[in-house]
């Protein structure tokens, strides 16, 4: 019998990135594994990808995940993430399935590029908070 895999791509906050195969039986907990959590949350970006997520990561201690949050303001959704995140696809019913070559190559592309300036101002706005990290955006 084979198992049917996620292919994702798990963001460390220290900007390593790491490609997955999970088991699409027990997604939930290979995913609370791959992140280093006991509850999740579904952050949901452009072109059908999931961003998961620590729910407690700003309040436990976890450190900004600085490619994560770049990721997510790029693909739509200017939000801070906390903590190491998995980023898997999702089908029109909610689903979670593998990403497409497509969709891995999207990601890569922005997590190796520099933010448009439009990204960074929004990125100065939304990590307003922690002034130490606005400062070295602006710095560039």
């Amino acid at each position: 019998m084979s198992t049917t895999t996620v292919r994702s791509i798990q963001i460390h906050p220290a900007d390593t990135i790491t490609t997955l195969n999970l088991a699409a039986d027990s997604i939930g907990s290979d995913i609370c594994v791959a992140i280093g959590c006991s509850m999740f949350d579904v952050v949901g970006l452009q072109d059908d990808i999931d961003l998961f997520v620590d729910d407690e990561g700003l309040i436990n201690g976890s450190p900004l995940n600085f490619p994560a949050t770049v990721l997510a303001h790029l693909l739509g959704t200017p939000t801070v993430i906390f903590g190491t995140a998995v980023a898997v696809s999702v089908t029109p019913e909610g689903e979670t399935v593998g990403l497409t070559d497509a969709q891995l190559t999207r990601i890569r592309t922005a997590l190796t590029q520099q933010p448009d300036d439009g990204t960074v101002d929004t990125l100065i706005q939304t990590l307003s908070p922690l002034p130490t990290v606005v400062s070295m955006l602006r710095n560039g």
